[in-house]
């Protein structure tokens, strides 16, 4: 396995990976609006200030983004391995790596928006001491939100 830094050529994979994930739980991606970051993944103009990809074999199995919000606060997107991949600590190492990445962007805090039915992500990140907040209006796709602290 290995996690590097998206490029454009990735585009077209990560955006598999997150159709057929979000696909298992009923979910329908939208490039658009609210899977946004990875549809500008590796993309000249992505607005996205860390942009990673786990690989086995050569071929693409995960994919993240963060986004700055305001200050030094970043937002995770994307988040996702492909099912048939997960339980072999790709996530994990992809998610380890997605937050080093902030800490030396200087960001100080991390959120995200997820949804409770996913079991192994919502695992993933209390483990990783990530605590839940306020759960996020309807509209935002999501139900539940997420922060973690990160070192300086």
């Amino acid at each position: 396995m290995s996690i590097r830094e998206a490029l454009a050529s990735d585009n077209f994979g990560a955006k598999a990976v997150v159709q057929k994930s979000l696909a298992s739980f009923g979910l329908l991606a939208d490039f658009d609006t609210l899977d946004a970051a990875i549809g500008a993944l590796g993309l000249v103009n992505s607005p996205n200030a860390i942009e990673l990809v786990a690989e086995v074999d050569g071929k693409l199995v995960g994919c993240l983004a963060i986004q700055c919000k305001e200050g030094a606060v970043a937002k995770l997107f994307g988040f996702h391995v492909d099912a048939n991949m997960q339980g072999r600590g790709i996530g994990r190492a992809l998610l380890a790596e997605g937050i080093a990445q902030a800490v030396t962007h200087d960001f100080v805090q991390l959120e995200l928006e997820t949804w409770g039915n996913m079991g192994a992500a919502v695992h993933l990140y209390e483990s990783l001491g990530w605590i839940r907040g306020p759960d996020p209006l309807p509209e935002s796709g999501a139900d539940r939100f997420y922060s973690l602290a990160l070192p300086r």
